[in-house]
């Protein structure tokens, strides 16, 4: 409060929020001006106060499902590629947005990330009674856990060569 006052920046405290990160039971008491909360949206993405991202996986799987749903609901054609195109153009970035970020490291996040793409797949006529890798390999797809991979793998080599 002092600092803003110091530099004449006015603070709208109904906009800001006090996130403690810790893992105690009992977080440090902070002024009454900022509210206090368990979770924060920053850039879209949600994160709590121990650092995990469940809350963001959970919307983001969501509202992936319910456009992946609408594809196959609002599209008259029954045609594979186009299908496949409009889920790579609409539900995907979905499932990847900043996913450098809040990249799903525990085997229940990163099976319900795949199983939009896997649900999605399977109602495609041209992929019936197939598996997910077979489907995959006939619409020429990689699956979002090896996509983020190798997204991965690209980041950190750009940041070496940033860097040298």
């Amino acid at each position: 409060m002092k600092w803003s006052d110091r530099w004449q920046l006015n603070i709208s405290y109904k906009k800001c929020n006090v996130l403690c990160l810790s893992n105690q039971k009992k977080s440090p008491q902070i002024d009454n001006m900022i509210p206090q909360v368990d979770s924060v949206r920053d850039l879209g993405i949600i994160m709590d106060n121990r650092l995990r991202f469940d809350i963001h996986i959970n919307q983001i799987v969501t509202r992936a499902h319910r456009l992946a749903n609408l594809i196959h609901k609002c599209f008259t054609s029954r045609d594979s590629s186009t299908l496949m195109r409009a889920f790579v153009t609409y539900v995907r970035p979905l499932l990847e947005y900043t996913y450098c970020v809040w990249s799903p490291y525990f085997i229940g996040q990163v099976t319900k990330i795949e199983a939009v793409q896997r649900r999605f797949t399977k109602r495609l006529l041209c992929c019936c009674g197939m598996q997910y890798s077979q489907r995959l390999t006939k619409l020429g797809q990689d699956s979002l856990e090896l996509r983020r991979l190798r997204l991965d793998l690209i980041f950190c080599v750009q940041d070496i060569v940033w860097y040298d």
